[in-house]
């Protein structure tokens, strides 16, 4: 991180208002406050910090990449018991940044955002929370996440359920499962970790799969006190680190664009995983993905496939048209009895700003722009809305988000640095710079495995089939774009009715 001159906030206005307390909004408030921006406040709609991993505490939950390239390659952390974290290490490990990085008290707590609008005349922005409170800042850092808005589908008789009903990130506490027959609803991420926890637990599952994903084996390491207490064990994560960036790009170089015989290769590896557990026709058949390898994403599982053979779990090859008092109904109209479901079927990264209402200039309102798809600039900046930055916005995604993060915060300290030595108030991407970059990003985007692998997932809009939760290239192709490109194509200036 660099250390640059002071950037001082006038009397009631804040230098910037970081939102959201995930891994984005830590890292931005650390940035930024090394930058020298003396008045950085954080606000954070729960009571503690973490972000996802704070709102995800289903049994088995656990990052699905490898930690080495899911931190901040500037602090590794040194309490990992195993190469793929459980969520509560990861939450350790914020708190463990929170705190060498002097950000704790910034952050106000129980404070849920709802309104963010562009004051053109003063250049600063207003900022409202749900209970009324205000605040005005210079910039905006938003860092809400992408994941932060459960997906659970609106079916007939949702509000006739007499059971428990929820999505995963809702997991109740004090949940006990003993005993009941319990209904595990999607076949991604979220469900391959929560369903061999529910066919150990639960008298009878169902798993209910309408589009099943390609699981790889899960390349586990484990790590002992000694281990970690090694002086040496920080310098081997980062060995390790590059070791994995490197395997990742060359995967994600055979998606985009979509390179056939890699992709072949990948899915008889795959191929391998699945035959040596999976035997039962009918099982096969429900669990085999009839597109390309990569097209949605690829999971990491030890114990998904053998959970499948568990006599107490039956898989239903089939989605859901309706709830009723005692279970749910499929698309067949078979009717299963259940006391429990769950619904691990995603979020909804299209609204991921949620309830919070974003104006920028001329009373344009982001969800407008948004409608058909979300799009930035290097997944960062939005064309009419100065001074407000992303993190891990549209198309900042890929197999390492911290590697996007970083490369996103050097953007943002950048800008920011160019507008005071320039003595200029605001900073923000054109619309002709932001619409040719966007349409870049799709040209690229419709030669991937994520367009042409056949399938529908979260990575496209529902709207228009771009894709804009991923970046379709390499880590290093957005690296050098950010700090070869990105900050000398904004424009700074001041604010109306100086600037024009």
């Amino acid at each position: 991180m660099n250390t640059q001159t002071a950037v001082t906030s006038e009397s009631g206005v804040c230098d910037a208002i970081v939102i959201g307390a995930g891994m984005g909004g830590l890292g931005a408030a650390a940035q930024l406050q090394d930058d020298g921006l003396e008045r950085v406040v954080v606000l954070e709609k729960a009571s503690d910090l973490g972000g996802v991993w704070r709102d995800n505490t289903y049994p088995n939950v656990a990052c699905d990449t490898p930690i080495d390239i899911y931190t901040y390659s500037f602090f590794p952390g040194r309490h990992w018991s195993t190469n793929f974290a459980p969520g509560s290490e990861i939450v350790h490990y914020l708190r463990e940044f929170a705190s060498a990085h002097d950000v704790e008290k910034l952050i106000t707590f129980d404070t849920e955002v709802r309104g963010c609008v562009w004051n053109d005349k003063d250049g600063v922005w207003d900022i409202t929370s749900v209970d009324g409170r205000s605040w005005r800042a210079r910039f905006v850092v938003w860092s809400g996440g992408v994941l932060s808005q459960p997906l659970v589908p609106d079916l007939p008789g949702m509000d006739t359920f007499a059971g428990e009903m929820f999505h995963t990130a809702k997991w109740p506490k004090d949940l006990n499962l003993e005993g009941k027959t319990v209904a595990v609803v999607g076949g991604g991420a979220s469900a391959i970790q929560v369903v061999p926890f529910v066919a150990e637990t639960a008298e009878k599952a169902y798993s209910f799969i309408r589009t099943p994903s390609y699981v790889m084996p899960r390349p586990e390491e484990f790590y002992s006190e000694e281990q970690r207490a090694d002086p040496e064990f920080a310098n081997q994560q980062k060995a390790r680190r590059e070791a994995w960036m490197e395997r990742f790009e060359f995967v994600t170089k055979s998606r985009f664009p979509m390179d056939l015989e890699v992709v072949l290769e990948q899915e008889a590896e795959w191929q391998k995983q699945f035959d040596k557990y999976i035997t039962d026709p009918h099982l096969r058949k429900i669990l085999t993905p009839d597109y390309r390898f990569g097209c949605k994403r690829p999971l990491f599982s030890n114990a998904y496939y053998q959970a499948m053979n568990n006599p107490s779990l039956t898989a239903i090859g089939d989605g859901i048209s309706e709830v009723f008092e005692g279970g749910l109904i499929d698309n067949h109209g078979n009717r299963y009895s259940v006391d429990v479901i769950i619904w691990a079927t995603g979020f909804d990264p299209a609204h991921m700003m949620g309830p919070l209402d974003v104006v920028g200039r001329d009373g344009r309102h982001l969800s407008d722009l948004w409608v058909d798809i979300p799009s930035a600039y290097y997944g960062t900046l939005v064309k009419g809305f100065p001074n407000f930055f992303l993190m891990g916005g549209p198309n900042a995604g890929g197999a390492s988000q911290s590697a996007f993060f970083e490369s996103q915060l050097w953007l943002i300290s950048e800008a920011i640095r160019k507008a005071g030595e320039a003595d200029r108030t605001v900073v923000e991407v054109s619309g002709e710079v932001h619409d040719r970059f966007n349409e870049r990003v799709q040209e690229m985007a419709s030669e991937s495995v994520l367009i042409r692998g056949n399938c529908v997932s979260f990575y496209l809009s529902d709207k228009t089939g771009g894709v804009f939760t991923h970046w379709p290239a390499t880590i290093e192709k957005f690296e050098d774009g950010v700090r070869k490109e990105a900050a000398e194509t904004l424009t700074y200036g001041c604010a109306s009715p100086a600037y024009t």
